[in-house]
């Protein structure tokens, strides 16, 4: 219906209907409601960059490995399959976690190996681009913005430039006996090496056939196989903080273990931790915790598993960012283009020196104790994290640091390309996304929760794009169906994409994303959930293409989206008829 009406016809729709819509809407439904007026709706299609390099396909009856995204037969068969399932935008990753790219770049590194296979000299953006077009699909390309470094392979420009990198607070806690001998230890909730021995949360219970506490097999229809002998100890620890007893898991059978009262219980399975507590444990004996921290580069602080993110305010690795913009925008006739992990890693990162210099510049006074005077790990181990004085300060501070990165990112393409698209790729968990110091609402919507500081709201940036895609990622769908099942109807699909809803404010479209892993041997909830994400946003965005390959599902796909459409932002005048209706009914 949208590709037949002129770019005259759309607009004078569109301003008949806004003024009366505005009236209408509630705050966030506008977006929903203009867009359906014009027939719009986003299907989305999200190709990650590395997970799609290959493909498993069968060969005269033997599993064979092909390369896939690289080759011009590969996406051929990938845009085919999105017109037969009336997918409307690609949007596809060339800047991998690594910040080796995918396209023909006189700045990046191209990526050229991947998990041991050689990675063909191939432009997948342009490869994209030209098939997409030919067949009317709109293609976006998607860089990982301030990823700079594969962790798992120790690889790309953050290594070769360690002091972009952006600084985790990290913690080293240990279990130390009267003698002086010392296991290195983790406490639950907190960032380090997930194999170091584990101080269990209070309460937990533990069993031959549920030795790390959780309850994933008791929902199973079968039992757990019960732990060998001699793999796994569980090490009680008295109030008085002395060793109460020392337990092979395998001898606990379905007798639950918990910690004695007002002490603690540590299980352990390495074979280096099990030697050293048969040579430095016996019950009676008196230990103590301690703990060190630092302020570390995050290629080296364990709690970030993968991602070497840079910081945003290094002048040099800015620098280097915006020039990929630059070069991406220039060089290639993309639609649009997309930010992902536009983000700090998590709540103890960033913490240089740059960020202490301009935190200090924002209070207009020196940070005596800093990270402490923001927050600090608790003495006890499993006591938790301590805000400090200037927590909010901080929020609100950190927020406006990746809020000003995106309007440079956002100036920068625009300058070039005007009418361009921006999207975004955030977590849908709103209410907890201040934790890797982003704001994604806009500055329309006043949210508020136990964290959020004075006027954070300013810090928002969904002005600065077109859409936002919210990752819904969970298995349960409805809030109704949580409800029957007695879940918390908080980790829906529909409940997420209601709050990406209210904090966008109808200033931006957004596109819920579906996981497709959730619904595997599912096809059919799969499809709830896409119907579900389109009929709480202005569309979707499905994450992503590998799993369509592995579960054999592009006929599901093709099953739940009916007929042609545009997505809401290449509608000529919707997005600005949509912020003027918006802007009218709740004026500043």
């Amino acid at each position: 219906i949208v590709r037949g009406i002129s770019r005259f016809c759309i607009l004078g729709f569109l301003a008949c209907c806004s003024s009366a819509a505005a009236h209408a809407q509630p705050q966030g439904r506008l977006a929903r409601r203009m867009a359906a007026l014009t027939g719009a709706q986003a299907r989305m299609l999200w190709i990650d960059g590395t997970a799609n390099l290959t493909r498993e396909v069968s060969v005269n009856g033997a599993a064979v490995v092909q390369d896939y995204t690289t080759t011009r037969q590969g996406v051929d068969s990938i845009v085919a399959h999105c017109v037969q399932a009336h997918i409307n935008t690609i949007i596809v990753d060339v800047k991998p976690i690594s910040g080796q790219v995918l396209y023909n770049s006189s700045i990046a590194p191209h990526l050229t190996e991947w998990e041991g296979r050689a990675v063909p000299n191939f432009d997948v953006l342009a490869a994209f681009i030209k098939a997409g077009h030919a067949a009317g699909i709109q293609v976006d390309a998607s860089i990982n913005i301030l990823s700079e470094g594969h962790k798992y392979f120790q690889t790309g420009i953050a290594y070769q430039h360690p002091d972009w990198q952006s600084v985790t607070y990290t913690i080293d806690r240990g279990m130390v006996t009267a003698k002086g001998a010392r296991l290195p230890i983790r406490a639950e909730n907190e960032p380090g090496n997930n194999a170091r021995p584990l101080l269990l949360e209070p309460h937990t219970l533990l069993s031959a056939y549920n030795p790390d506490g959780s309850d994933e097999h008791a929902a199973a229809d079968v039992p757990a196989p019960i732990l060998p002998a001699g793999h796994r100890l569980e090490v009680a620890v008295n109030r008085d903080h002395r060793i109460a007893g020392i337990v092979d898991a395998a001898l606990l059978g379905d007798e639950p273990l918990g910690a004695p009262e007002r002490g603690d219980l540590i299980t352990m399975s390495r074979p280096a931790d099990l030697a050293w507590a048969a040579q430095n444990l016996e019950p009676g004996i008196p230990v103590r915790f301690d703990m060190h921290t630092a302020l570390t580069p995050i290629a080296q602080a364990a709690g970030e598993k993968v991602v070497c993110f840079v910081d945003p305010l290094n002048q040099q690795a800015r620098a280097y960012e915006l020039s990929m913009v630059r070069e991406i925008v220039s060089k290639y006739d993309i639609d649009g283009l997309v930010l992902d992990r536009g983000r700090n890693a998590d709540i103890y990162n960033d913490f240089s020196m740059l960020q202490k210099q301009a935190f200090e510049q924002f209070l207009g006074r020196p940070v005596v104790n800093w990270p402490e005077d923001i927050l600090r790990f608790s003495s006890r181990p499993g006591a938790g994290l301590r805000y400090g004085p200037l927590f909010k300060k901080w929020v609100l501070f950190r927020a406006g640091v990746i809020r000003r990165f995106m309007a440079d990112v956002a100036a920068n393409a625009r300058t070039l390309k005007p009418d361009l698209s921006l999207g975004v790729y955030v977590g849908s968990w709103y209410p907890g996304y201040y934790i890797v110091g982003v704001n994604w609402e806009s500055t329309q919507s006043h949210l508020h929760y136990w964290w959020t500081p004075r006027h954070y709201n300013r810090t928002g940036y969904a002005e600065y794009f077109n859409w936002i895609s919210t990752g819904c990622y969970y298995p349960a769908i409805t809030i109704e169906g949580a409800r029957r099942q007695g879940k918390n109807y908080h980790f829906t699909v529909e409940y997420n994409a209601d709050i990406s809803d209210r904090a966008a404010a109808s200033q931006t479209f957004v596109y819920p994303g579906i996981y497709v892993p959730f619904y595997e041997g599912h096809p059919n909830r799969l499809i709830k959930a896409l119907q579900t994400a389109d009929q709480r946003g202005e569309g979707c965005m499905i994450f992503d293409l590998s799993y369509i390959t592995q579960f054999h599902w592009w006929p599901v796909i093709d099953r739940a989206f009916a007929g042609d459409t545009l997505p809401p932002q290449s509608v000529p005048g919707l997005q600005l008829q949509l912020r003027s209706a918006r802007n009218t009914e709740n004026p500043r």
